[in-house]
């Protein structure tokens, strides 16, 4: 793939921006770990996005859950996701909180 072809193409414009932002040392998404699940990394980054922010996590299952796709689940489904969602937070909690333990001022 050659500039030639393409040189204003949407994908360019945002490897750009990217590597501006990264240059400039402005990007700071949290890194979760290798080792868990898809859906523990989004999970993982809610909850850095929500301590970021000073906010307290009350109730996870609500405040994590995607209600879009809760509204399109059977009664049996909608169990099954909130059970796997709340083991899911469980662990990255812990996760998190281990994670603290060894580094406290980060």
């Amino acid at each position: 793939m050659s500039n030639v072809k393409h040189p204003k193409c949407p994908m360019r414009d945002l490897a750009a921006k990217a590597k501006e932002r990264l240059s400039k040392g402005e990007y700071s998404a949290p890194v979760a770990p290798a080792n868990i699940t898809p859906r523990q990394r989004e999970i993982y980054i809610k909850l850095c996005e929500l301590k970021k922010q000073g906010a307290e996590v009350v109730n996870p299952i609500a405040q994590l859950a995607d209600e879009n796709a809760l509204k399109n689940l059977s009664h049996e489904e909608r169990q099954r996701y909130i059970i796997q969602l709340a083991a899911d937070y469980v662990s990255v909690r812990n996760l998190l909180e281990n994670s603290a333990k060894q580094n406290p001022g980060a």
